[in-house]
């Protein structure tokens, strides 16, 4: 049985499914270049479409993750505005308007949608529980059997946090938050309030947070985010509204509370980091009151995460380390994107079309190129290039970046999720302490608080941090070890901690080869990994990538087993 998932809201992504297994993912802002893009996945179901070698008539199934027609808890939110504030009646009229005319449209009218790029289809799209799909995305690929599941967002169709359990190939619901009372909100909107993008910077804060000290997370745990008994908690919307937020707009019984709002550029302050402290904190007690609530539900041994929320690797490392869960999961695209592959995969178990349960242990689910296509984005931009055995090229690029060079590096299928896991990546030598210094310099342009990561073998990790599992997402945080912090500055972030991948034999091999390329010449086995782009999405194709490295100055980029370089008459692309 072929199942297409699809999301057409922010994150907007598609899958591919047949008989329970994973053919194909990709997210639409891979395509479009527009980051967090909310759009129908054209171009994303046309690539998984054309990975099957399908037709949308071979589709035996589309599955949705979100019921657009559920509107009871959203009415009478958007109604209790109209009673509360004028200028909230506004807000939420504007973004309900704008979402019934795109996103819920384009649902309400899905097959002539799609019958235009595609074909007719011979099914007819099932729309499903969104919170049900997340559970689904993040259990249906774990390696448990049974599992407590913690979905955590900014919101449903009209709960924003599922406790459930997961069995087989079974999810009960044992537990949901209604609307307003929403972590994810809660978050971006503090987002928001120290001048980032919310539903999009929420990372920035939290890199933001080890530089601050949480002295008014007990002011807002009493008046913002209560915490109640069996799990429960109540957001005082009264207080802080993600809707005002969203647009910059803040109550003055807040900003009494906690000073003004940061504008987008300006200095930050002791006091900027004080509340990103303090916001992170509280996250991650209230996800912990979650999680031991759900724990003494199910007595589960492991836990799957899945949502938004998931994406916060500090928070989730806090509960694979304090609580009595023995194994912890979280599916690489654990936000919106991911909920498609739930749709697809818990519509083929609910068809009985499942023939076993298929384990995600990697993320290379995209879009892959051939050399002929790298060769001629090469030509087209007039850059040098040789061509390479796999083994002479890890050999080289190790020598390069042991002399503190640095390295675009373009391989295979592109990533799965927000994260660069060795395939869209950009590398470098993790034993400079000017290192940071010098990629934000030469690539990145970004705020100089926040951490890059490292990748590691995975059975020398322990060798540098207290990490108790395999991170093959970077998806938790674990201190560096004292004896190692001096080996990878680099990676280290403030608080002594590191967002590490471990790189197995079997994931990514070339990947591997070179990490045990650097190690032979080095003694160090852990590289600095961050993502392929510069204020852009990770690039996707050849052509994007070999745009990108011309925006900088790097000094080296490879496609495939092309190792290639600027000549002199070719400078920084501005």
């Amino acid at each position: 049985m072929l199942v297409l998932g699809l999301l057409n809201l922010r994150d907007a992504a598609a899958v591919l499914v047949e008989d329970g297994r994973l053919l194909a993912a990709a997210e639409e802002e891979r395509f479009v270049r527009v980051k967090h893009v909310t759009a129908l996945p054209l171009h994303a179901i046309r690539y998984c479409l054309q990975e099957a070698g399908a037709r949308l008539s071979d589709v035996d199934a589309i599955a949705v993750p979100w019921k657009y027609w559920v509107l009871g808890r959203r009415a009478a939110l958007a109604l209790s505005a109209m009673v509360r504030s004028p200028t909230l009646c506004r807000v939420k009229g504007r973004r309900s308007a704008e979402r019934l005319s795109q996103e819920w449209a384009e649902l309400a009218w899905l097959p002539r949608k799609l019958a235009g790029p595609f074909g007719p289809s011979r099914s007819r799209p099932v729309f499903l529980d969104h919170h049900l799909c997340h559970a689904a995305s993040s259990f249906l690929a774990s390696p448990f059997e049974r599992a407590a599941v913690l979905v955590v967002d900014g919101a449903s169709e009209s709960h924003t946090t599922m406790l459930g359990l997961g069995e087989g190939r079974q999810i009960t619901v044992l537990k949901r938050t209604p609307l307003p009372h929403s972590l994810g909100q809660f978050y971006a909107a503090i987002t928001s309030f120290l001048g980032f993008r919310p539903d999009c910077d929420e990372y920035i804060v939290m890199g933001l947070a080890a530089y601050g000290e949480p002295r008014f997370a007990a002011l807002l745990k009493a008046q913002v985010l209560r915490l109640l008994p069996d799990g429960d908690f109540r957001l005082n919307t009264h207080l802080l509204d993600f809707h005002l937020a969203r647009v910059g707009i803040f109550l003055p019984e807040l900003t009494r509370l906690l000073g003004p709002n940061r504008l987008p550029g300006e200095e930050i302050t002791q006091q900027h980091r004080d509340i990103a402290a303090s916001v992170q904190l509280l996250l991650e007690e209230t996800l912990l009151h979650l999680a031991r609530h759900l724990q003494r539900l199910t007595g589960a041994k492991a836990l799957c995460l899945a949502g938004g929320v998931a994406f916060n690797c500090v928070a989730n490392s806090r509960l694979r380390r304090e609580l009595e869960y023995k194994q912890v999961y979280v599916q690489p695209a654990a936000g919106d994107a991911g909920a498609a592959l739930g749709a697809a995969l818990w519509l083929s178990n609910r068809r009985g079309a499942s023939r076993q349960r298929e384990v995600m242990r990697h993320v290379y689910w995209g879009p892959q190129f051939g050399e002929e296509d790298c060769r001629q984005a090469l030509e087209r931009a007039g850059l040098v290039w040789e061509a390479m055995s796999e083994e002479a090229l890890c050999d080289r690029v190790a020598t390069e970046l042991s002399h503190g060079r640095l390295v675009f590096w373009f391989q295979g299928r592109m990533e799965w999720g927000p994260r660069a896991l060795g395939n869209r990546s950009l590398l470098a030598d993790p034993r400079r302490e000017d290192m940071r210094e010098l990629i934000n310099a030469k690539v990145k342009l970004r705020e100089p608080f926040r951490p890059f990561a490292p990748s590691v073998l995975e059975e020398r990790a322990k060798d540098f941090f207290d990490l108790p599992d395999p991170s093959p997402f970077m998806l938790f945080t674990c201190p560096v070890k004292p004896s190692a912090k001096g080996t990878i500055p680099a990676v280290v972030h403030v608080d002594g901690t590191a967002r590490v991948q471990t790189v197995d034999r079997e994931a990514n091999p070339k990947f591997r080869k070179l990490i045990e390329a650097f190690e032979r010449k080095t003694g160090v086995p852990v590289l600095l990994n961050t993502s392929f782009n510069v204020n852009e999405p990770i690039v996707c194709s050849p052509d994007e990538a070999v745009r990108c490295f011309l925006k900088t100055e790097v000094e080296w980029l490879v496609l495939g087993n092309l190792l290639a370089w600027r000549p002199s008459g070719v400078k920084r692309a501005m």
